[in-house]
């Protein structure tokens, strides 16, 4: 049987995956899946989308290494110029060990499409020295104070990709949403 996908990414279809596993262990007819999976809105940082100066801003969440492969991979797909915003935090919520950051490919960031990396949040300097060792030294930006951090980002060309750890997530939104065109 064929299910529409509310999300064209590996952690919708994982997601997906474990809910028709629980419906059928409990013997309950997939068209309830059916009906939800094609009118679901997931609307918190994957793959948010927002207008801002009529160009589109695209919010995601990053937690470990295989997530933000995940986004990568979904980055390096759109076939457009873009410009990109990774907000990497260490409070509590976020983890304070950062080291994942070397085991994500990040590298896939780094193409002619990529105009410009701003990199903020408490470990700011962390990602864009992992940037700068990945080989990225064109456009890269360092901006601590995340409101500005957005302002650089929507200063430089193409679609708009923020990436945030978890406690900046909220902020970012609240942030984009006030910049909406």
């Amino acid at each position: 049987q064929t299910l529409p996908m509310f999300q064209n990414a590996i952690y919708a279809v994982y997601n997906c995956a474990a809910v028709l596993t629980l419906l059928k262990a409990m013997d309950i007819s997939w068209e309830y899946a059916a009906k939800v999976f094609a009118e679901f809105e997931l609307n918190d940082g994957r793959n948010e989308t927002f207008m801002i100066n009529n160009e589109k801003c695209v919010l995601n969440l990053i937690k470990n290494p295989t997530g933000a492969n995940e986004v990568m991979k979904m980055i390096a797909h759109d076939e457009q110029k873009r410009s990109v915003l990774i907000v990497l935090n260490d409070n509590d919520q976020d983890g304070r060990d950062v080291s994942w950051i070397w085991d994500a490919h990040f590298d896939l960031l780094i193409d002619p499409l990529t105009e410009c990396i701003v990199c903020s949040g408490t470990r700011a300097y962390d990602m864009a020295l992992r940037l700068k060792y990945e080989g990225y030294n064109v456009g890269l930006q360092v901006e601590e104070n995340l409101s500005q951090a957005i302002d650089k980002l929507c200063e430089c060309p193409g679609t708009h990709m923020v990436i945030s750890t978890y406690t900046a997530l909220q902020q970012c939104r609240s942030i984009l949403r006030r910049k909406v065109s």
